[in-house]
């Protein structure tokens, strides 16, 4: 996550959206110009500039970390700053997103037809990935732009634009693609249970985004 006073914006961070890229990209407007260096692994940073949260796996004793809450940051960073700042997040089909998230998190390998399978078992063992907190508060959006994963580019030159800053494309990198098997359309890897249970979960993302089940 970041907050950049000298820009007057905050980052919440969601899971498999690109969301470190993006984070990366945006970092230099949260120090002092010309202090930002690249860190894949980043402890948290607080300056008079803005907030970096640390980027890591233990957030024990961390103040601002990866995936806050959107209640836990206003409630650190005041009212004030939460509602006067520009606040946006990125979002992702969750059909793709889910199947994102478990090559991640599962490390799988195998033939396409194994692949498929361990993904619907996991789906069935109550496999998720439900990150509703970074951008809504008390069951309501409360970002004022979302980032479309689809069209990652252009958000993020949307956003520079609202900042009024330059959009370089060369400074935007593509971190994380490599643990996602890219041999199966995604499609093929849901059948009719893992659809509806899939459905069921991102409920809230389908109405409010306009997403649908792979066809």
């Amino acid at each position: 996550m970041l907050v950049s006073h000298r820009k007057h914006f905050i980052y919440t961070k969601t899971a498999k959206t690109a969301s470190t890229s993006v984070e990366t990209y945006f970092e230099p407007l949260c120090l002092a110009p010309g202090r930002w260096t690249f860190q894949h692994a980043r402890d948290e940073t607080v300056t008079d500039e803005g907030i970096i949260g640390y980027r890591g796996a233990d957030t024990d004793g961390k103040r601002w970390f990866n995936h806050m809450s959107c209640e836990v940051i206003r409630a650190q960073l005041g009212a004030s700053r939460w509602d006067d700042y520009f606040k946006f997040a990125v979002i992702r089909d969750p059909f793709d997103k889910l199947l994102s998230g478990y090559f991640f998190q599962q490390r799988p390998q195998g033939s396409s037809a194994e692949l498929i399978a361990g993904f619907r078992r996991w789906v069935r063992g109550g496999g998720a990935i439900v990150d509703r907190h970074t951008y809504t508060l008390q069951g309501e959006i409360c970002m004022d732009y979302f980032i479309r994963y689809e069209r990652l580019e252009e958000g993020v030159a949307a956003v520079c634009r609202r900042l009024h800053e330059p959009f370089d494309v060369t400074r935007l990198p593509r971190l994380k693609a490599q643990f996602r098997e890219r041999r199966v359309p995604l499609a093929a890897f849901y059948d009719a249970d893992t659809r509806d249970r899939t459905a069921a979960i991102y409920a809230f993302e389908m109405d409010h985004f306009g997403y649908s089940p792979p066809a």
